[in-house]
């Protein structure tokens, strides 16, 4: 669903950030009991902490940091900071591609920047760690 509203309104929706988080506790608390709640909160303030200073450069939206927040919600710590740097290099290479395809190398170069929806590369990440593509 972040996919789908990040390419239509360039945003991802509050409101999706929120239940995310709310599903996330959830999961955590029927699945490890009143420990998940320490988990869970370890794992969405992860993502602001690491992510805190790409956000001041403008190269990851708030969005996309609750994204990964939510992501961390049903994730373990281990799987999380797998998925961060996955994400960053899945976003790297959609940059890249994109460049090469509308021929605009002033993106990367000069003044002008050249965005790319971040959930898709959150979305390859989690697959790549979740399922298993990952080294182990």
């Amino acid at each position: 669903m972040a996919v789908v509203t990040d390419f239509k309104e360039a945003r991802i929706s509050n409101r999706l950030i929120a239940s995310g988080l709310i599903w996330g506790l959830a999961f955590r608390i029927m699945g490890e009991g009143s420990a998940g709640i320490v988990h869970y909160l370890v794992n969405v303030s992860i993502p602001v902490i690491l992510l805190f200073l790409l956000f001041q450069m403008r190269a990851l939206g708030a969005g996309d940091i609750k994204l990964f927040s939510v992501a961390g919600g049903f994730i373990s710590t281990r799987q999380l900071l797998l998925l961060i740097p996955a994400a960053i290099v899945a976003a790297g290479m959609i940059g890249v591609g994109k460049l090469v395809r509308e021929r605009k190398f002033c993106g990367f170069l000069g003044k002008e920047r050249t965005q790319i929806h971040f959930s898709v590369a959150i979305l390859i990440g989690y697959f790549v760690v979740v399922w298993g593509c990952a080294i182990e």
